[in-house]
């Protein structure tokens, strides 16, 4: 069996695993949740853990789904909020969503992540637990799920073009003078 150290996952929006699993997004853009002194990549790959933001009127599902599995590629931090409108192009998150999660924290960069996501062959059904509810981004399961034979949503080819239009799209330009 192959699996992810430490079992760690990754809470994020349902949608937006859905998005990264089919390869619609590469990114995830996060600041952390209230739980969450601050943000940062705890794990270089981590299970997808899907939560449903205030749906079914907050009550917290007594089992999830884990059909995806993350590896960071690359990472960029946001500090200017003239470059919000450059992210709405990668990412489902529509721009009340982006701007929420900038404006949280103000003292705190956004943190926009390259993701190669992947399906695992062999979905597992985690039991939920206290520890794993709340507003905070990083868990660890105690669940074995195996990431042998996942599948990759994006080529390598595929995934490298996007990060370097992504890189191009973060990029400040510099002014030459003529």
């Amino acid at each position: 069996m192959k699996k992810i150290a430490n079992h760690t996952a990754l809470k994020e929006w349902a949608s937006v695993i859905d998005a990264l699993g089919s390869g619609a997004q590469i990114v995830l853009i996060r600041k952390g949740g209230l739980a969450d002194a601050s943000f940062g990549v705890e794990a270089q790959r981590f299970y997808l853990f899907p939560t449903n933001y205030h749906d079914a009127g907050g009550v917290e599902p007594t089992h999830v789904p884990i059909t995806h599995w993350g590896e960071v590629v690359k990472t960029w931090q946001i500090r200017d909020a003239a470059m919000l409108p450059r992210l709405e192009a990668l990412t489902i998150l529509d721009t009340a969503a982006i701007e929420t999660r900038y404006r949280f924290r103000p003292d705190q960069a956004l943190n926009v992540i390259a993701v190669r996501a992947y399906r695992l062959a062999n979905p597992a059904d985690v039991i939920m637990k206290s520890e794993y509810s709340g507003c905070r981004s990083w868990v660890s399961i105690d669940e074995e799920i195996d990431i042998e034979g996942s599948i990759a949503a994006l080529s390598d080819q595929q995934l490298d073009a996007q990060i370097n239009a992504i890189d191009m799209l973060l990029t400040d330009p510099i002014l030459a003078w003529n």
